[in-house]
């Protein structure tokens, strides 16, 4: 999930992801799963919404992206797979 920069830091990511899991719900469905780098804004944004960390996929951007990606100078190689109980 990603908000255009000029648009984030208003709340709109968590409001359509609330939605989003809020749907889920709806739904009966039960868990939730992403993947996301294992350090960053992004993991603490997903623990904010309750996502838990599942297990760690190693190597996942070393071998699935054709370009390294950078975070504040620090290359993301791993992934962690994070899930939300919704029962």
């Amino acid at each position: 999930m990603s908000v255009v920069p000029n648009r984030q830091g208003k709340g709109l990511g968590t409001q359509l992801l609330r939605y989003v899991i809020a749907q889920l719900k709806s739904k009966k469905i039960e868990r939730v799963e992403l993947g996301t780098g294992t350090f960053g804004y992004q993991l603490t944004y997903y623990q904010r919404l309750g996502f838990r960390v599942e297990c760690v996929v190693k190597n996942h951007f070393l071998q699935n992206y054709s370009k390294p990606i950078f975070e504040n100078g620090i290359q993301h190689k791993d992934m962690l797979r994070l899930y939300l109980n919704l029962t």
